[in-house]
């Protein structure tokens, strides 16, 4: 009987797209494309017909992975984190999404083996780059705390290197792979993410068919801070990565041994980020380049603060906002509005409402602002009785949620304290309050210090409406120089609601440069989306559209039922027919802009097709391995990817009651519609959100 298995990268990429794994051992099975060799008596190898050169390999120990499958692991998330793992050393170090726990010590990694839900045992696992090889032979529990700087790893393998040499030297035949439906074999994370935006070309290629407006931002010196502004399609992200390898290769910044940082707001979004550098970067990562999420830098540079006893609540900055709502709509629930009288008719509606209503929503959504937005980041504390007099008496400003009498705001500190405490009780911390806690460190005479060494030269920031005033001062504090660093950040302000308070807030002076040539849509969406896109109040300049795209065959539609459950049922049908007459290359994403994600799975399961539901951030990373799969997803975890065909479900939703309501519409309904490329169809029932119904009058949706 063997004791390891041996699998490549290529072979472990195969068998979670396919999803074949034996039931009884949770190893792979002899399927697309995935041949089984016998390498010694103590070592079965996993590989595909045509291994690259030098593979990257997993060396995983049997046994435990019958430990695994005792444990209630599904053999998808299992080897899907070992896969994690093994493409982390093309660019060392690895870095795991934050929920994983990870802890290194030199060649030494841990992190959970599953979710936690499922089990608390830890991989420890031992990582010999000069093989190219990860030896996953050791797991743990929590309760079992494991000293990495003391733990001392089992040896590995005799003659490693003969071991891999024979298991690449293996001649097998090339077979036919499994016939699939004619939608895209797989929802391929590059395509719809890093691959849309790079197609594939290098740095050169890229020179000579950028637009003009993107070769503006190149022109500028590499010390310029830059702004690039512009629309969904327009190539903000891919003007921003040219900009970082054009920096990154300049002769003074490679000399001087100067440091690159492109920050993100999630995992999912630095993945993104990775692969179009490593692209125009032809194949390679650049080095001189750390791509990651906000709340992990943070964590790097100010003392991983959560990882001690007290947590941060949410895996990045925008889970963490997820898992923050989620307690608020907690604390609704249990606070008595009969002790706040004079609350204004929104508020006590809300309240009284069902729970899954868009009254409850809005209520919830406007209090996580409030609170994040202006008492945390005005440091309004619930035992300072000074700070509190001063939130209720201060003036409102526009762009604040609709908490406009002192009843109202009397209110938002009784849930305020709850949400403290909530927190004490779970020994935890807001993401907002981790980046507060951070800019304090960062703004310490010790910072100031490492910071010669850990500080930044250049920083990049993708998505920049996305980030919130605190946010940006933090970033701001990891320059290397304390008289500021050049900033390159690429935003639309129609896709954030943070861009109207930020415009205001603008602590770096740059040189801005608009993008009004958008390269996405057929010439049908186009009109569709520049239209909505002019809607936004900081959005004056006139767009255009790309002289390659196509006209399209029809305009984006809308349709409109008596109810919720007619609208889903008719839309699943129509789903099924887009399915059905897709092409080898097509992906279909159903987009929900209220509660109706289990609804909808559950209509286009009955019809016999195969869909993957979006339920956070990071969920965006499963894409890699889902095979002819629908997606399903909230329109939130939807920014920055695009699909052939967007099926846009306004349903479960009201009107809004307050102006920071209807900018959060028309974000949700614009993000959401400007991930199409050819073509749109919007379902609604009841309620039609304003900017939809003037476009039907314009003529630009047919009802």
């Amino acid at each position: 009987m063997s004791k390891y298995i041996l699998i490549s990268e290529s072979a472990l990429d195969a068998a979670l797209v396919s999803g074949e794994f034996s039931a009884d051992s949770m190893l792979p099975l002899e399927d697309f494309g995935i041949y089984k060799v016998v390498v010694n008596e103590s070592t079965v190898g996993y590989r595909i017909a045509n291994e690259p050169t030098s593979p990257i390999l997993a060396l995983i120990g049997e046994d435990w992975l019958e430990i695994l499958h005792s444990e209630g692991g599904s053999p998808s998330e299992a080897f899907r984190r070992v896969a994690r793992v093994i493409k982390g050393m093309k660019s060392p170090p690895v870095h795991l999404p934050r929920q994983w726990s990870e802890y290194h010590h030199k060649n030494l990694l841990t992190f959970f083996a599953l979710p936690r839900e499922v089990s608390s045992l830890r991989w420890v696992v031992d990582i010999n780059s000069e093989v190219g090889c990860v030896k996953f032979d050791f797991l743990t529990s929590t309760e079992f705390a494991v000293d990495l700087a003391a733990f001392v790893p089992s040896d590995w393998p005799d003659e490693i290197h003969n071991l891999i040499s024979t298991f690449l030297s293996y001649e097998v035949e090339s077979r036919e792979l499994a016939e699939f439906n004619s939608i895209a074999q797989e929802f391929d994370l590059k395509a719809i993410g890093s691959g849309s935006v790079v197609e594939g070309r290098s740095y050169e290629e890229w020179l000579k068919l950028l637009s003009d407006s993107q070769k503006d931002v190149l022109a500028n010196d590499i010390n310029t801070s830059v702004r690039i502004v512009g629309p969904a399609g327009s190539g903000k992200t891919l003007a921003l990565c040219m900009r970082a390898i054009q920096i990154a290769r300049d002769k003074s910044v490679e000399g001087e041994g100067k440091r690159l940082l492109v920050a993100t707001h999630s995992w999912a979004m630095s993945e993104r980020i990775d692969g179009v550098l490593s692209t125009l970067n032809g194949g390679f990562s650049p080095d001189k380049i750390t791509v990651f999420p906000l709340l992990s830098l943070l964590e790097l540079h100010a003392g991983h603060i959560g990882q001690q006893k007290t947590n941060v609540i949410g895996d990045d900055s925008t889970d963490g906002r997820v898992k923050s709502i989620e307690i608020i709509g907690e604390i609704i629930l249990k606070l008595d509005i009969v002790n706040h009288p004079g609350i204004a008719d929104w508020i006590s509606s809300a309240v009284t409402a069902s729970r899954d209503s868009r009254q409850r929503l809005d209520l919830t959504l406007n209090l996580y602002e409030e609170l994040s937005g202006v008492l945390t980041a005005s440091g309004v504390a619930p035992d300072d009785q000074e700070s509190i007099q001063e939130y209720l008496s201060s003036p409102r400003e526009d762009w604040m949620p609709p908490f406009d009498s002192i009843a109202d705001r009397g209110y938002v500190i009784a849930v305020y304290k709850l949400f403290m405490q909530e927190l004490v009780d779970r020994s935890a911390i807001t993401t907002d309050q981790f980046i507060l806690d951070s800019i304090r460190v960062l703004e310490t005479f010790t910072w100031r210090m490492r910071k010669e060494t850990e500080g930044y030269d250049y920083i990049l920031i993708d998505e920049l409406q996305v980030f919130d005033p605190q946010e940006r001062t933090s970033l701001q504090l990891l320059g290397r120089s304390r008289r500021g660093v050049p900033f390159v950040t690429a935003e639309d302000p129609a896709q954030g609601v943070f861009s109207s308070l930020n415009s205001r807030r603008a602590t770096v002076d740059n040189t801005p440069v608009y993008l009004e040539v958008v390269h996405r849509f057929n010439v049908q969406i186009f009109e569709f989306i520049s239209y909505i896109y002019q809607q936004f109040p900081l959005n004056a300049l006139p767009l255009k559209i790309h002289d390659t795209r196509g006209a399209g065959k029809e305009r984006p539609a809308m349709r409109s039922f008596a109810t919720d459950d007619e609208a889903v049922s008719q839309a699943s049908k129509y789903i099924a027919d887009i399915y059905a007459g897709a092409q080898t290359n097509d992906r279909i994403c159903v987009v929900t802009l209220g509660d109706v994600d289990a609804a909808i799975s559950s209509k286009l399961k009955e019809l016999g097709l195969k869909t993957i539901r979006l339920e956070s951030f990071d969920d965006v990373e499963r894409l890699s391995y889902s095979r002819k799969s629908i997606v399903v997803s909230p329109w939130q975890f939807v920014g920055g990817t695009q699909f052939s065909h967007v099926v846009v479900l306004a349903l479960g939703i009201s009107q809004p009651s307050s102006q920071f309501g209807r900018l959060r519409e028309m974000v949700s309904v614009y993000l959401s519609c400007s991930r199409a490329t050819e073509s749109l169809n919007i379902f609604c029932s009841g309620y039609v959100p304003l900017v939809l119904s003037n476009a039907a009058d314009e003529k630009l949706l047919a009802v």
